[in-house]
């Protein structure tokens, strides 16, 4: 699954703020999570982002029954410089549980402004109901990228 958000600003103006680790908590925290902790490391043309944020999820009750709806998710991101903007990979893992979300972004420069692309794919190592996990976990994904798009493009308006 995939997210596209389109900014009138240009991408040095947004990916600033994306490699701002106060921003990034405070995105997380305003979109209700418990708690976020984040590390950037900037190396010139490339960026690394690890962040652990603790979630609280409304889950299916099929899914009730094998997860807790508390939650702590482990970032890992690696930006590498693509042409005039950033091309880059993330990895989340869920604590204690057998599920790993996968993704390939890109921001990059599109007339006055720039666009973010991120592409979702999920694991879940789990007898019987892994294929219903991942189409939950990919949906619940991809509405919090948008949500985090949204409030970026919000904190830039």
């Amino acid at each position: 699954m995939s997210v596209t958000m389109q900014f009138d600003q240009d991408l040095d103006t947004v990916w600033a703020r994306l490699q701002d680790p106060d921003f990034r908590v405070e995105r997380s925290l305003a979109l209700g999570e418990l708690s976020a902790d984040c590390e950037i490391e900037d190396f010139g043309d490339s960026l690394t982002v690890a962040m652990e944020r603790e979630v609280t999820r409304e889950l299916p009750s099929v899914l009730a029954k094998v997860f807790n709806p508390k939650q702590t998710l482990n970032f890992q991101e690696e930006w590498q410089a693509d042409g005039d903007g950033w091309s880059g990979t993330m990895q989340i893992t869920i604590k204690g549980q057998p599920v790993v979300i996968s993704a390939e972004m890109a921001l990059q420069p599109q007339g006055d402004g720039c666009e973010y692309r991120v592409s979702h794919r999920c694991k879940a190592k789990i007898p019987l109901v892994g294929g219903k996990v991942e189409k939950f976990v990919l949906s619940q994904t991809d509405d919090g990228a948008v949500a985090e798009l949204d409030y970026l493009k919000k904190a830039l308006a």
